[in-house]
């Protein structure tokens, strides 16, 4: 568990607790991944998401932001050994919609970072070439765009690998 303090954009002081994944809160999850841009593109079928969701739960890999209320606003779901079976690797991010733009994800990405920078001295994730915000967002706290993969989810649609190496 991991309890956080910060002043978003607007100067509130906001309060998140990060928690290990708990299949209760699925469908807060669910509703932060199907109101995404993300969703809409490469899994517009909630039953699909649903699954995937509930495979990250079982593996252990889903990690929530709580708010004060202990209500779940967003989560991340990584892997350590994901990237090359040898780095740890963000398989997805997603907050709720009315919390977006408060630095929740950013939270959330500091979490996965300190948890990966234990072991091992690089971590990776893939943002796709729409999602333009969250490109900005990781290159803003240092990941560098270390590739492309075209076409890799959908035709027409690139993935830029990202790349973070820890600072000594």
């Amino acid at each position: 568990m991991c309890h956080v303090g910060f002043y978003n954009k607007r100067g509130e002081n906001l309060e998140i607790t990060i928690v290990q994944g708990e299949i209760k809160y699925l469908d807060d999850c669910l509703e932060a991944l199907m109101n995404s841009e993300l969703a809409s593109i490469y899994i517009p079928d909630e039953k699909v998401a649903r699954n995937h969701l509930i495979e990250a739960f079982e593996r252990k890999e889903m990690y929530l932001a709580l708010d004060r209320e202990g209500k779940c606003i967003g989560y991340i779901t990584f892997v350590l050994n994901g990237m090359f079976y040898n780095f740890p690797y963000v398989c997805n991010i997603s907050v709720k919609e009315n919390f977006r733009m408060q630095g929740i994800g950013k939270r959330l990405l500091e979490f996965f970072e300190d948890i990966g920078f234990i072991h091992f001295d690089k971590v990776f994730l893939l943002v796709n070439s729409f999602n333009k915000r969250a490109k900005k967002l990781y290159e803003s706290i240092g990941y560098k765009q270390v590739g492309v993969i075209d076409d890799l989810y959908k035709d027409g649609i690139s993935e830029y690998m990202m790349m973070k190496v820890k600072s000594s």
